[in-house]
């Protein structure tokens, strides 16, 4: 994520204003453009993708008060391996009982993924990273999960996490988090019931 990204998810604004300036309308920023091969047929691989999703604080929203990804209806490429990297500026919400099965991770290349602390003063400077196939459930601020994918991955609080996924057929998928940190329900309202902020879909094209 630029620095000018950073800029203007800490300014006080409202969601709906950030997202006119063109967090979903594919700002670089959030989700950069993919190398296709002009050779490849719709059923072979297709060269390689980014996603770049950010989770942002109600403080950084400005006026909301749930947390969100962004952008929350990505759109990337159909049979192709994908690097996605998700910045969460938000504290953990631990998982307890029977979600800590998401805490484990599922559907990478490889299975695991990469954890870096984040400096949040400067989210582009490198810190020291940890390959892990699950986290624990304490640490665990949200999730990305994509159930007719085969994808859970858990995020770690305040932190980059950086995997690979090979995608499939064209088609739109649901996603959303099943760490609930959300409002009332025991955390399953708020954030966790409204598309655009801890759920949305994933269009493979």
């Amino acid at each position: 994520m630029n620095e000018s990204a950073v800029e203007a998810l800490t300014k006080p604004q409202s969601r709906r204003a950030f997202l006119a300036a063109g967090a979903l309308g594919g700002a670089t920023a959030l989700l950069a453009g993919c190398g296709v091969a002009a050779t490849a047929s719709p059923t072979q691989s297709r060269g390689n993708a980014s996603l770049y999703l950010t989770i942002a604080t109600p403080d950084m929203l400005g006026t909301d008060d749930m947390p969100a990804y962004l952008p929350a209806f990505p759109t990337i490429p159909a049979h192709t391996r994908a690097r996605v990297e998700i910045v969460n500026f938000d504290d953990a919400t631990p998982l307890t009982g029977a979600l800590e099965q998401f805490a484990k991770v599922k559907g990478t290349v490889g299975g695991s993924i990469q954890v870096e602390a984040l400096d949040e003063k400067n989210p582009n400077a490198i810190t020291a990273s940890q390959t892990v196939t699950a986290l624990d459930p304490q640490n665990v601020s949200h999730t990305f999960t994509v159930a007719k994918l085969g994808i859970n991955i858990p995020v770690a609080a305040k932190a980059r996490t950086i995997f690979e996924i090979q995608t499939g057929a064209p088609g739109v998928y649901d996603w959303r988090c099943n760490d609930p940190c959300g409002q009332g329900n025991g955390g399953w309202g708020g954030a966790m019931a409204a598309a655009g902020y801890m759920m949305g879909k994933l269009t493979l094209e």
